[in-house]
């Protein structure tokens, strides 16, 4: 059931916050696929319900960036509290990993730094910047894996109750997350899997497109992520079986409570 709760936070990338109320709760139904980590080439795939939750206050948010909290405000600048997070995945039976500790749940925290490039009624389009620390757990003990990070743009266009949003930017970590994922140590070490440590600096590119309608109490909602890893720094890891990763989530919900 863990999953299923950690998805809710996927599933906020999916809503839309044009001309709605302040707080929306309601249930719903979701459907992920995902990879069982970027590069792999098993996937996973997760069906199951979901609560519905959005919240929009003047300092914390819950909606399609996720949950955030707003420090700063200025001159078309806004600081936001950012998280983010991953699933995990279990080794026993991958191809790549098999013999290797399992990837724990993992949760992401930071600061992040966003300018409007420009707005009117119908489109927006930011810049942002963000840095998380990266904790993971298998609900015996808590890890901080490192850092990451993302340079990216963000493109949304709202029309009555449908929005659009398409995103593009860079990834980036630092070695310690880096080698979490796709470090070989000694020990792990086979016939067709050498002995591997990761450097710091770029992990490739993310594009994204999210789709999002709602009509009366009822709110759709589909996803796709594509991750390129190509010439990322990592990409030599034994680990590494396909530099494209594909993420895909569709979701449906009804309402039942909203408040102005």
């Amino acid at each position: 059931m863990f999953k299923i709760f950690l998805f809710i936070f996927f599933l906020t990338l999916l809503s839309c916050d044009a001309k709605e109320p302040k707080a929306e709760l309601g249930l719903g139904m979701f459907a992920l696929s995902y990879p069982s980590y970027i590069g792999s080439k098993s996937t996973n795939t997760l069906i199951g319900p979901y609560p519905h939750i959005r919240y929009r206050g003047d300092i914390v948010t819950a909606d399609k960036d996720g949950f955030a909290g707003k420090f700063l405000s200025l001159y078309g600048f806004r600081m936001d509290l950012s998280f983010g997070g991953s699933l995990p995945s279990n080794s026993e039976g991958s191809a790549t990993r098999e013999g290797m500790p399992n990837l724990d749940l993992s949760g992401e925290i930071g600061l992040k730094l966003v300018y409007n490039l420009y707005k009117e009624k119908n489109h927006e389009l930011e810049l942002d910047l963000h840095t998380r620390a990266v904790i993971s757990t298998d609900f015996s003990t808590v890890s901080y894996r490192g850092l990451v990070g993302n340079a990216g743009i963000k493109y949304a266009f709202n029309y009555q109750n449908f929005e659009l949003i398409l995103r593009t930017g860079i990834v980036f970590a630092n070695a310690r997350y880096n080698n979490y994922y796709y470090a070989v140590d000694e020990q792990y070490v086979t016939n067709t899997r050498a002995y591997y440590k990761s450097a710091s600096g770029y992990n490739g590119v993310r594009d994204s497109i999210g789709l999002s309608y709602q009509k009366n109490a009822w709110w759709w909602g589909a996803y796709i992520a594509h991750f390129n890893i190509d010439n990322a720094v990592f990409v030599d890891s034994p680990l590494v079986e396909t530099k494209d990763a594909l993420y895909m989530g569709a979701s449906f919900a009804y309402i039942f409570y909203t408040q102005d």
